[in-house]
């Protein structure tokens, strides 16, 4: 067989290498393809309009990431030395979002769907993605469900794959700060790779790297305090739960038809009574078009709910202690007041930023003497990254920014300040 090489531009790795035919065959799966038709940030691009990358193109950037890892890894350390760990490393870098559905987490609340569960199924139960996985053999697919779950038997590729340090984390910050146009989420990913080493079969990084590995924590502190957690993105998210609720509510009630086919496999359905086939048939189109569907509903509610999304007509994220349950009923008669039904109008979320986390979890350091240290013990900036919470309510912007004077007390009661 001739020289098989695949080039592919990137706006983050400047060029993506796929030399291998089997890899290919698996970027070429549907189950794969179909990663192109869900956004990486979810509702992210209502808020920064740059953000329509899709986890197929995250997906193949962590692929790009690993395959430079292993072949500074083999060239510095000779791991890996077998070609199947090779393969194992790779493949599950680029399929460890195959499971990922439509708007991910928000659809996840509300139906009986979980990523990680679909993620395993399609590697197992998809008839395609088994055929080509079956190419390398018949226990390939469950050692890759095994890295994919931390089961402990490939422990170096679990490290890159799901860690504080992995190459999901490494694409991820670098492509999503370059699509919402932000600079604090960029870091020195070439320095930080070289780093890299391997020591009583774990990979920890160098301690000259001390600078390089405070700036990706720093980066990635900072993606979930400005971008992550941006208050317009999360209330986003609750305007799309808030629509799947209401849909389901009708659903239940035999008051809704206006229902794409692929949504009807899953809703009301049990998770594991769902085939993989109607889980992969499901994409961000089909909810968008349902969302166009209900927009014209006969249910003033849902209708009303779908064109806020549609037309980007958000609520307003207001940050404030969670109110008591006298203040939420207050709310809630506003709501009510002013022509809003107040299970879909009004909700409050919690934003959690995590700090470092060093207890079981912590990035190793290896000093040139060949001692170790963990790196919070090195580095008064991680050191001083502690976890911070923020309560955030959502309600129609109408509530705070009318002339009644049922919006009147609703300001004093948040605190809202009129633009």
């Amino acid at each position: 067989m001739g020289h098989f090489e695949k080039v592919l531009k990137d706006p983050v790795h400047d060029e993506i290498l796929v030399d291998d035919p089997w890899v290919w065959r698996l970027v070429n799966s549907a189950a794969v393809q179909r990663l192109r038709r869900i956004r990486q940030l979810g509702t992210s691009y209502l808020t920064f309009h740059g953000a329509e990358h899709s986890r197929f193109t995250h997906s193949l950037g962590a692929y790009e990431t690993m395959r430079r890892v292993l072949i500074h890894l083999q060239r510095e350390c000779g791991w890996p030395a077998d070609e199947r760990d090779r393969k194992l490393a790779l493949s599950a870098a680029l399929l460890h979002d195959v499971g990922h559905g439509p708007f991910s987490h928000t659809f996840e609340s509300i139906y009986p769907v979980h990523h990680e569960q679909w993620t395993r199924r399609i590697l197992q139960e998809d008839d395609e993605m088994q055929t080509i996985l079956a190419e390398i053999d018949d226990e390939f697919a469950n050692d890759l469900v095994g890295i994919l779950q931390k089961a402990g038997r490939h422990p170096m590729v679990e490290q890159l794959i799901t860690s504080q340090l992995d190459v999901d984390r490494m694409d991820y910050l670098l492509r999503d700060a370059l699509n919402t146009g932000v600079s604090y989420g960029r870091f020195e990913l070439a320095r930080l790779l070289r780093s890299l080493t391997i020591s009583d079969g774990q990979i920890l990084l160098r301690a000259n790297a001390l600078h390089t590995v405070e700036q990706y924590i720093l980066a990635r502190y900072f993606m979930y305090a400005q971008v992550y957690l941006h208050p317009v993105t999360v209330g986003s998210d609750v305007l799309v739960l808030q629509i799947l609720r209401r849909a389901g509510d009708l659903i239940r009630d035999g008051k809704l038809r206006e229902l794409p086919q692929e949504l009807l496999a899953i809703i009301g359905a049990d998770e594991m009574d769902i085939r993989v086939s109607d889980y992969l048939a499901l994409d961000e189109s089909t909810l968008l078009y349902a969302f166009r569907q209900w927009s014209r509903s006969e249910d003033s509610v849902l209708a009303d709910l779908s064109q806020r999304f549609l037309h980007r007509r958000l609520f307003a994220p207001i940050t404030r202690t969670e109110p008591n349950s006298e203040e939420w009923a207050i709310l809630r008669t506003a709501a009510r007041a002013l022509g809003f039904h107040p299970d879909y109008y009004v909700s409050g979320r919690t934003a959690e930023i995590s700090g470092y986390v060093y207890r079981g979890e912590g990035i190793l350091l290896l000093r040139p003497d060949g001692s170790r240290t963990e790196l919070s013990r090195e580095s008064k900036i991680v050191r001083s990254l502690a976890a911070d919470t923020e309560y955030r309510i959502f309600i129609p912007k109408e509530m705070v920014e009318g002339d009644d004077p049922v919006c009147e007390r609703v300001r004093n009661l948040v605190h809202w300040a009129m633009p």
